[in-house]
């Protein structure tokens, strides 16, 4: 009985931990009330997909810089009404740069393939590069006000994604982010270095799922879904000290 009912709850994407439902990624929008959403790293826009199939009306951001992947997500934000899509990368600074462009699109990086990348999955080749427009998060971000959810789905590119917000960061409510157990990418940051440069800005883990099984070992995630949350007095006297801290260091 349990196996049928774990099985129609996978089907259903739900996950249960005995009898109570696992808190998802659906209820922290709810419950943080978010209005606004930048989609960082949009591919064709199946993050904005979900978001809407989930319920969320708010307004929705998607950046992506692959031209053939822009296409289709502007497709798909022109049809909706409140989703605008931008096509350019972000990083650490406004500029130009060059997107190596994989076989198989969920793959493309400004980052070179690592030697490991081809193990997880042959479709992470390169099939060429294409030069592209580099803005900063933080003049995405100027506009938006309200209670905002950011995503970033760079593949390694994260961290040079973040450094290019630091003003706008404390106006988030949540910050999703893909942190890497197997590294596919080079010069991209470990999941303890995530953990520990979320830390510093003032952010704790929310939730915390699996993302892509390694293909030699199906058991095993290539990297989570990290969910971030402001770290808060419900953490304890300490948290609010480090994080008062770490305010500081961050000035």
């Amino acid at each position: 009985m349990h196996r049928v009912v774990r099985a129609a709850c996978k089907r259903l994407g739900i996950m249960h931990v005995g009898r109570r439902r696992v808190r998802d990624l659906v209820d922290f929008i709810e419950d943080r009330a978010i209005t606004a959403v930048i989609d960082v790293g949009a591919n064709v826009g199946q993050f904005g997909e979900s978001l809407r199939k989930a319920g969320f009306r708010g307004r929705i951001i998607s950046v992506e810089p692959g031209k053939a992947e822009f296409q289709a997500l502007l497709r798909k934000a022109q049809a909706d009404g409140n989703w605008e899509a931008l096509h350019c990368g972000l990083g650490a600074h406004a500029g130009r740069a060059v997107l190596h462009v994989s076989q198989l699109s969920v793959f493309n990086s400004l980052l070179d393939l690592s030697a490991a990348a081809r193990l997880h999955d042959e479709r992470m080749a390169v099939d060429h590069t294409e030069e592209i427009v580099v803005r900063t998060l933080d003049e995405i971000a100027a506009p938006l006000t309200g209670n905002i959810l950011l995503k970033i789905d760079t593949q390694g590119y994260e961290r040079e994604v973040l450094e290019g917000g630091r003003p706008c960061l404390t106006r988030m409510a949540g910050i999703l982010l893909e942190l890497p157990i197997v590294h596919t990418y080079e010069g991209e940051w470990t999941f303890q270095d995530g953990i520990r440069y979320m830390s510093e800005l003032g952010f704790v883990p929310a939730q915390i799922q699996p993302v892509g099984f390694h293909t030699a070992d199906k058991v095993s995630a290539v990297e989570f879904d990290c969910l971030f949350r402001p770290r808060s007095e419900i953490d304890g006297p300490q948290a609010s000290r480090d994080n008062k801290a770490s305010t500081g260091n961050n000035r």
